[in-house]
């Protein structure tokens, strides 16, 4: 799936997702060592450098996200979950998932997503689509994580013949 401007599309902001998610900043090794603590939320705080916008190589990132939202009256219509980002590029949305709640009161939208962005992520928020403004809502959690660069996968039949 491909990201669109965020400008196309009403949506309305969940949360604000925290910077430790989709920073390049790993957190210490030892958290129990202030000076390394301190210097981490430092560096989180720090906005990132900008080199020349044209010499930055796109880079992919992947995330999953979810909420569980509980409405007051039913809803008959689809609502979507997004994904609202800021990057050297600008400001784009993805989509993590659409769903008709076919007359229900309550919904649990979930994905993963996969996108490039460009240079540092400035902002990360989770929104949500086709709930009107006039629309009441509680939303009963949300979860943003950025997926793992180094997941490998292992050949069941190599294992096997190791054994």
């Amino acid at each position: 799936m491909s990201a669109i401007p965020s400008k196309l599309i009403m949506l309305r902001t969940l949360i604000n997702v925290p910077v430790s998610e989709y920073s390049d900043i790993r957190p210490p090794n030892d958290a129990s060592n202030e000076k390394e603590r301190l210097s981490f939320f430092k560096r989180l705080r720090q906005k990132p450098s900008s080199p020349q916008q044209k010499s930055l190589k796109p880079k992919q990132v992947s995330f999953n996200a979810a909420v569980w939202l509980s409405f007051n009256h039913v809803v008959s219509k689809p609502i979507s979950l997004w994904l609202n980002y800021k990057d050297a590029s600008g400001e784009s949305t993805i989509l993590v998932d659409e769903q008709c709640l076919n007359d229900s009161k309550a919904a649990m939208l979930s994905g993963t997503v996969t996108f490039n962005v460009k240079g540092h992520i400035e902002y990360l928020r989770a929104s949500c689509g086709g709930i009107s403004m006039e629309e009441s809502f509680s939303v009963d959690e949300v979860c943003v994580k950025r997926q793992s660069s180094s997941i490998s996968l292992i050949d069941p039949y190599s294992v096997m013949m190791a054994s």
